[in-house]
């Protein structure tokens, strides 16, 4: 699915939500921010939202709005906007990701009666690294590494910064309940070298 794609899917989402009377937000994690807000990515499968705060009128909302969106266009399979990846977030962590998002308020679509907002750069930047390192529930793909990078890159200038401390993105995995590895310093020298590539500076952005 290309931005064009989902930027209309999305439209018709809120347009059923508005015409329900109903306004949500959700926070999207994925490919779905590489493709429509970031850029970095040309295509991706589907949006993955979660929000600790939906209520089940917002989640049936979502889920008829999305049916309707793939009415409307035969290139959405039915499971294009899901909420499956709370499945892989602890429960307890759940709260502090909603609440870490609608702080973060990296808005990446906002229309009518739907808003969505980036997951944490941080958790996202994590998550990556994780899997990069082989822990992550699923094998390293060929986006990660410059996934990692672009979401590393949006937390800086967010945060004002021009780079983090090693005992920074190791306190993130502590915050994460993420196990640090030796392997996950390997994947460090590896985002340093493709940071410094990717956005043509001279110094290590995790020092």
């Amino acid at each position: 699915l290309d931005r064009e794609t989902l930027l209309s899917a999305l439209q018709n989402v809120a347009a059923y939500i508005t015409k329900k009377g109903g306004n949500v937000t959700v926070i999207a994690i994925g490919g779905a921010i590489n493709t429509i807000y970031l850029r970095s990515r040309q295509t991706t499968h589907d949006v993955d939202f979660f929000n600790n705060y939906l209520t089940a009128d917002d989640f049936k909302h979502l889920i008829q709005g999305a049916r309707e969106a793939a009415k409307r266009n035969p290139e959405l399979e039915e499971s294009w906007f899901n909420n499956r990846t709370i499945l892989f977030i602890p429960k307890d962590q759940r709260q502090t990701l909603t609440d870490q998002a609608f702080a973060q308020r990296e808005v990446i679509f906002r229309q009518g009666g739907l808003t969505v907002l980036a997951a944490p750069w941080q958790y996202a930047f994590c998550c990556k690294l994780d899997r990069l390192a082989g822990s992550g529930l699923h094998g390293a793909r060929s986006y990660d590494l410059d996934d990692a990078v672009q979401y590393l890159r949006r937390y800086l200038v967010k945060a004002g910064q021009t780079q983090v401390s090693y005992t920074t993105v190791r306190e993130w995995f502590t915050q994460y309940l993420l196990r640090w590895t030796s392997a996950n310093d390997e994947v460090v020298t590896k985002v340093n070298t493709t940071y410094r590539a990717a956005f043509r500076v001279q110094y290590n952005v995790i020092a």
